[in-house]
């Protein structure tokens, strides 16, 4: 058996406790896709507009149809894109031929999400598994990730956001199997499938896939393996490309021909609403509110109020639930806190590049400038378009923290020392017991 198949075989070699923390996830977002209220869901009123007209019509919606205007904003979700809208309208076809509860098909909808974060806890055990070096590491990454409340929240309810996230995940995933099986044809054709995939989710994960490009060239550049780099980059390249055309660019087509060339829905947007506020409809009473419009430079944007932006942003990261009305206890916050920065202190303590492996490295780098660009997007998009302080448009930033501290921690579990070998499971279960915590204490109360 080669490198790559071992490589391979590891990868699907998953322990008792992975098993358990992908279950526990699942069954976790799943109950709470089955409680939560809409009134609590952000955004969730529009994008259920869309799987619901999808049901009742079965054709897609060109963004035009007023059933499917979010309230009070005067546009539609079809404008951008919506898989995860459309998995939900097929999960709520099926959820309906056994039942007409309200519930169930609420849950149905929501189903995109539940999965969405299941399959990302699969896909960083997985990446974990072909990275790290300990039993326990790629657990603890798993855990960081997807038992994050503001994660497990991002589970329970219908939106782009988890879609991003699991497709983020995947693409790493994929990043490093093509790394070290010297980029076959096969790892190539699932990069493009999720790559299409996190394209029809949200815009924001876009930096990431930008990112991925660079990790391919520079990988096929420095693979001693492979020969004729230039048109091996081109021809997988191609590849790549032309499949997330085939799987992703029907929708930026359609688009363009249905919104004169506005692919990307956004102009469309504003003459939605510019539209409808001259005709007088009373469904438009929300506008944009960007920090540029209020005198803001982004110097104090960023400062401004006690520094309110970074600090609203950071705690709706970690956990802000509701429509960002409901926060955590101080104590939970500053658990969390401190043990994400002890974390990362510890990575950079006792890893620097020179002793990363070349793979390794090269996913710490790229995820260090996605997770730069989505931040920078996040305050450009606060400051010059909707003042928006909400840490699930950087969401996929956990990706790059947890790797990070599951690099850190699977470098002190090498050491012969049987505490230390199992202290990256110590700290995910004590991750995931702060769940525990904050969902009794705190997302319980968007119950009531």
């Amino acid at each position: 058996m080669n490198h790559i198949e071992k490589m391979n075989k590891c990868d699907s070699c998953f322990c008792k406790w992975d098993y358990i923390l992908i279950l526990l996830c699942f069954f976790s977002c799943l109950v709470g896709s089955t409680l939560l209220p809409v009134s609590q869901c952000p955004d969730e009123g529009g994008r259920t507009l869309i799987s619901s007209w999808m049901v009742q019509h079965h054709t897609l919606p060109t963004g035009n149809e007023m059933e499917t205007l979010v309230p009070g904003w005067g546009f539609s979700y079809a404008l951008r894109p919506f898989l995860a809208s459309i998995v939900g309208a097929l999960f709520q076809s099926f959820f309906s031929l056994f039942t007409s509860e309200p519930a169930f098909l609420l849950a149905g909808s929501r189903m995109c999400s539940v999965l969405s974060v299941t399959l990302c806890c699969v896909f960083c055990l997985s990446l974990g598994h072909r990275c790290f070096s300990g039993r326990y590491s790629s657990f603890l990454f798993a855990a960081f990730v997807c038992f994050l409340p503001q994660v497990q929240f991002l589970g329970m309810y219908q939106n782009n956001d988890s879609l991003s996230l699991c497709a983020v995940s995947a693409m790493l995933y994929y990043l490093a199997e093509g790394f070290d099986n010297h980029w076959q044809v096969k790892t190539c054709v699932k990069l493009a499938v999720v790559l299409s995939l996190g394209a029809l989710s949200y815009y924001i994960a876009y930096s990431w896939f930008l990112m991925g490009g660079l990790f391919c060239i520079l990988s096929v550049l420095r693979d001693r393996e492979i020969s004729g780099k230039a048109c091996f980059i081109l021809h997988r390249g191609g590849l790549v490309v032309g499949i997330c055309l085939v799987l992703a660019g029907w929708f930026f087509v359609r688009n363009a021909m249905l919104h004169e060339g506005d692919f990307l829905g956004m102009t469309a947007e504003l003459r939605s609403r510019a539209y409808l506020m001259c005709e007088g409809y009373e469904g438009v009473f929300f506008n944009y509110n960007s920090a540029k419009k209020a005198g803001h430079t982004i110097s104090s944007l960023l400062t401004s109020g006690n520094f309110y932006f970074i600090k609203r942003s950071i705690m709706s990261f970690f956990g802000l639930f509701g429509y960002m009305s409901i926060p955590m206890s101080r104590w939970l916050y500053f658990s969390y806190y401190l043990l994400t920065v002890t974390g990362v202190i510890n990575f950079c303590l006792h890893l620097f590049p020179k002793r990363l492996s070349c793979r390794n490295c090269f996913l710490v780098a790229i995820g260090a400038m996605a997770s730069i660009m989505t931040t920078a997007l996040h305050i450009w998009h606060s400051y010059a378009r909707d003042f928006q302080p909400q840490g699930r448009y950087i969401i996929t930033v956990v990706l790059f923290l947890g790797f990070l501290i599951g690099l850190g921690i699977d470098k002190l579990g090498q050491k012969d020392n049987s505490l230390k070998k199992a202290s990256p499971l110590f700290i995910g279960l004590l991750w995931i017991v702060l769940f525990g915590c904050a969902a009794i204490t705190t997302m319980s109360q968007m119950l009531l």
